[in-house]
């Protein structure tokens, strides 16, 4: 994810030594940007050139910047490599033509003549590494557009009060530097790729392939928006959904009777496809659609102005990770004083955790006389992943839980301001029983309101009958090893505790809890130091670990 990739070098950085073809004419066959141009073979006469030959476009590492276009009589030539420069690379960023370098791509000019009859598109960094440490929700998008009740996506402008740190997935971001990649541009030109999803962003297709439908048809998630809403919608109520995605919550909202609702989606194809649904089940009177960032849209684009209820679903595999709070704070503009934000409070929890199984897809052990544990050295104990990245739900792991549920971070988000979540959070609890400590187990909980009446969670005990939703959230999962031994090239040591020893979790945060790091310590090695740590670090005093959650009236 962008989170997670390493920043690209300054603009304007040049490869070492690559030679130029600076005379082109201007056609519409590509959509690239700063392009070096040179001939692969030869000395770059297209007459001494076959169509098996390779043009090579050498682009500056970080995406395109404007629109350049490659001289017609290349037009022969069939097909393009793209190559993406790094600086830092050297020589070794540029290499043969045989598809080998991470940073290359080979295409075929027809696929990008293709390309050109729907809208172009942009070279893209490939290298990047993806990572799954929240769903990518779709939350809201960045051109607004808005009333069904006028016949399409109605365009209003920025009013510039927030710049998102985080975009979802298919969002037509302002100033986005290159066009989407399409999703047909994943596929040998030799395959066929339905119509209906060809032009369309890869991402957004990635996503909802990957979610988007484990989402909609998480029930008992449903539920718990439904019964939230139906304690405070009326006639009267008018509501701003962030994340419209495929509609389903602000129908929900219509159904119950609610006046109005206008649902904010960032990605045009999907604002599209709510639409779709809203006519479908007849409520296109009631339900407005705005193509944009809700960071974009101010209350006159609102069709009744300041509205009653701000609704959401912006939550990822962590509780902060799709930027929740930041959202809904700036949303707060679109509510009439006294409003209903739904939903009210979340907590996220860390539980330590020992699983045998987990331990056997995780690290390399003794076969027949055969050891295999140097492996272990490149152990990942320092990322969190996603639980659906290991290939399976953890619950069919048998955890045991080592420590109690213990909450890391409290948000009200009507009341909760950006910039106050904290860097460090540091817990001090005691081991239940004796064993390992495989892992920590990110999850979190949500509530309907202050009253905590209805209540949905991502805990690996709640989600054993919900296989959609550890498809669609599941837990964040964080290997560990025992810090006192952990220096050292060689193979990470277990961390094995005895029950009743007493423990300090430190969680560090980042991103304003978009993003978090799990180390466990022996309390007896840390408490000659916690005070000179505390004052030289700013960190806060060890807390002692409260009982574990408790529900509400509703579990989902």
């Amino acid at each position: 994810s962008a989170r997670n990739s390493a920043p690209p070098p300054p603009e304007g950085s040049q490869a070492a030594s690559v030679p130029r073809k600076t005379t082109y004419e201007e056609t519409d066959d590509l959509f690239i940007s700063n392009v070096d141009i040179k001939a692969a073979v030869g000395d770059g006469d297209p007459k001494k050139m076959g169509p098996e030959k390779v043009l090579e476009l050498f682009l500056p590492y970080g995406g395109a910047t404007s629109l350049k276009r490659v001289k017609s009589k290349w037009s022969k030539l069939e097909r393009f490599r793209i190559v993406l420069k790094d600086p830092s690379r050297g020589n070794d960023a540029i290499k043969d033509l045989d598809g080998s370098e991470v940073f290359g791509r080979t295409i075929r000019l027809s696929r990008w003549r293709n390309i050109k009859k729907s809208g172009g598109a942009a070279a893209s960094n490939s290298s990047s590494k993806k990572s799954k440490n929240s769903r990518n929700n779709s939350t809201g998008g960045n051109h607004q557009s808005g009333n069904y009740q006028n016949g399409g996506l109605q365009n209003a402008n920025s009013n510039g009060q927030l710049e998102p740190a985080w975009y979802p997935p298919g969002a037509e971001a302002k100033n986005m530097r290159q066009r989407p990649q399409l999703f047909a541009d994943e596929f040998d030109t030799s395959f066929h790729v339905p119509q209906r999803i060809a032009n369309v962003p890869n991402e957004l297709i990635a996503a909802v392939n990957d979610f988007h439908f484990a989402m909609m048809n998480d029930l008992p998630r449903n539920e718990f928006y439904r019964a939230a809403l139906l304690d405070v919608v009326s006639e009267d109520t008018t509501i701003v959904e962030i994340g419209l995605g495929s509609g389903l919550l602000s129908l929900i909202c219509a159904q119950l009777g609610a006046k109005h609702v206008t649902g904010i989606e960032a990605s045009k194809p999907l604002a599209r496809l709510a639409q779709r649904n809203i006519h479908t089940n007849g409520f296109a009177d009631k339900i407005s659609v705005i193509n944009g960032m809700s960071t974009a849209v101010a209350p006159k684009h609102l069709k009744h102005g300041p509205v009653d209820i701000l609704l959401s679903e912006i939550l990822g595999t962590l509780l902060l990770s799709e930027n929740a709070l930041e959202f809904n704070e700036d949303a707060k503009r679109l509510m009439k004083p006294g409003g209903h934000v739904i939903p009210r409070l979340g907590m996220q929890f860390v539980t330590l955790i020992e699983s045998e199984k987990l331990d056997l897809i995780t690290g390399a052990r003794k076969w027949r006389g055969l050891d295999f544990r140097n492996f272990n050295q490149l152990k990942d104990t320092a990322s969190l992943l996603f639980t659906k990245e290991l290939g399976c739900r953890l619950c069919t792991l048998d955890p045991t839980n080592m420590s109690e549920r213990l909450p890391v971070i409290e948000v009200d988000f009507a009341k909760d301001h950006v910039g106050n979540i904290g860097n460090t959070k540091r817990i001090r609890t005691r081991a239940l029983k004796d064993g390992i400590i495989h892992a920590a187990v990110f999850s979190w909980e949500v509530y309907s309101g202050l009253d905590k009446k209805h209540k949905m969670s991502t805990h690996y005990e709640d989600t054993v009958e919900n296989f959609q939703r550890d498809m669609q959230w599941g837990q964040g999962i964080q290997l560990l090893e025992d810090p006192g031994l952990e220096d050292t090239k060689d193979a990470p040591c277990p961390l094995r505790v005895k029950k009743g020893e007493e423990l300090v979790i430190e969680v560090r945060i980042a991103q304003e809890g978009a993003i978090m790091q799990c180390h466990v310590y022996r309390a007896a090695t840390i408490d000659d130091h916690t005070d000179e740590k505390d004052d030289e670090e700013g960190m806060p005093q060890l807390e002692q670990a409260g009982k574990p959650s408790s529900g509400g009236e509703a579990e989902n």
